[in-house]
């Protein structure tokens, strides 16, 4: 490949990497705006942990190099969540107005709760992004091996949010919420669970058989089963220490 084409790629693949890394933003932003199921199923499909490594996962395996790989997803999580907070900032405004309890204005701690939560997503995409683009890369170039491995350790990475979800509230009993005023909004977040643990398997699925991984199904599962549980703990930490700030 001559150095034009290898020039070309990059500015391609980075173009890409800025389109999606907006469109993610925006879509995040745009799901918190919608209400009930079909505002639960969004947020699954657009502003979760699945949503967000998936396209970190992608932008890792179309890039040429490993370096390229970790950058383009890096940057795109970066980006995205830079992206949201400002339109949440500037646009929907969630942190301003209301008053404390001695008459002083809570705006102040509203965007220091912003300013909190952009730090953690940011610290988040590095970690992320670095991870998920390396994984990316490995399952595109690594022998049929290697490659199983990390597409197994995608999909249980992928899948971590949804798992820790349903271990602190199963399906089934969201689903059977006696109070119809409450029924709608746990049945949006029962399906949302589900989104987030279905659609890695799906996406493991189609690695696969892309790669002609079939063969090696004892590491994908083995790959899956254990960074799915190491992805659900850290979760669990994660939303703990949200919770705490």
């Amino acid at each position: 490949m001559t150095d034009v084409a290898v020039e070309g790629f990059r500015r391609t693949h980075l173009a890409v990497v800025a389109t999606a890394a907006v469109a993610l933003g925006l879509l995040a932003f745009a799901a918190d705006s919608v209400a009930g199921v079909v505002g639960q199923v969004l947020i699954a499909l657009t502003s979760s942990g699945f949503a967000w490594g998936l396209a970190a996962f992608v932008a890792g395996r179309s890039a040429a190099t490993a370096k390229r790989a970790v950058g383009g997803a890096t940057a795109l999580l970066v980006l995205a969540t830079l992206l949201y907070y400002l339109l949440v900032l500037i646009i929907s405004r969630r942190w301003s107005g209301g008053t404390l309890e001695d008459g002083t204005s809570a705006d102040l701690l509203g965007l220091r709760s912003v300013a909190i939560m952009t730090a953690l997503w940011l610290t988040g995409s590095l970690v992320g992004g670095t991870i998920l683009g390396k994984l990316g890369h490995i399952v595109r170039v690594g022998k049929a091996s290697t490659s199983a491995l990390a597409a197994g350790a995608v999909c249980g990475l992928l899948s971590g949010e949804g798992w820790q979800a349903v271990m602190l509230a199963p399906p089934w009993q969201l689903l059977t919420v006696p109070d119809p005023h409450q029924a709608e909004f746990f049945r949006g977040v029962a399906i949302g669970e589900l989104i987030k643990i279905v659609l890695p398997i799906v996406v493991l699925a189609w690695v696969a058989a892309v790669h002609r991984l079939w063969r090696t199904w004892p590491m994908l599962l083995t790959a899956a089963i254990s960074s799915g549980a190491l992805s659900a703990a850290l979760w669990y930490l994660l939303y703990a220490a949200a919770h705490r700030i």
